[in-house]
C-alpha cells in the first residue's frame, strides 16, 4: 500500500476512534500509535489530517450540510462522515493535492470500510465540493495574504 493511502486509512480510524469514544484527538492519536506500526512517512501525512480535519470540523461540516442533499451529518454512518470530513479538508485545504486524488482515495476507503452504497454516496458529496474547493482556496489565501482587511 503507498504512504498516502496507508496514512489516509490511519486517518479514517483515528478519526472514527474520536468520534465514537469522544476522546480528543491528541489522545487518540497517542494511543493510536502506540498500537500502530507505520513508518515515519505515513504518520508525517496522517497526523496533520487527523489534526486539520479536527480542527477545522465546524466549517468543514458546514460545507457536507450544503452538499449532502437529504442528509442530516447526525444520522449518517460515523465511517461515511469520517471519510467525507478528512477529504473535505484535503479539498479544501490541501489544494497541492489533486481533487481527483483525494476523492478517488475517499471512494476506495468507503468500499475497505463501510457499505455497498457508501462509495458512491461519497463520490457524489464530494464532487459537489470540488466545486466550492477554489472559491475556499481563494478565501484561505485572503486571509493569510491579508487581503480581507
Amino acid at each position: 500500500m503507498r504512504p498516502r493511502t496507508r496514512a489516509r486509512a490511519c486517518a479514517l480510524q483515528m478519526l472514527y476512534q474520536a468520534e465514537i469514544t469522544q476522546n480528543s484527538i491528541g489522545v487518540v492519536q497517542k494511543l493510536y500509535w502506540q498500537s500502530e506500526n507505520a513508518p515515519e512517512i505515513v504518520r508525517e501525512f496522517a497526523n496533520p489530517l487527523v489534526e486539520g480535519t479536527f480542527e477545522n470540523r465546524e466549517t468543514i461540516d458546514s460545507v457536507i450540510r450544503s452538499t449532502a442533499d437529504n442528509w442530516v451529518l447526525e444520522r449518517m454512518p460515523v465511517v461515511d462522515l469520517c471519510i467525507l470530513r478528512s477529504a473535505t479538508y484535503e479539498l479544501l485545504y490541501l489544494i497541492d493535492i489533486p481533487s481527483a486524488v483525494s476523492i478517488n482515495e475517499a471512494v476506495e476507503l468507503a468500499k475497505t470500510y463501510s457499505t455497498d452504497d457508501s462509495p458512491q454516496f461519497v463520490n457524489g458529496v464530494l464532487d459537489q465540493i470540488k466545486e466550492l474547493a477554489p472559491t475556499m482556496a481563494e478565501l484561505k489565501h485572503l486571509r493569510t495574504s491579508g487581503g480581507n482587511r
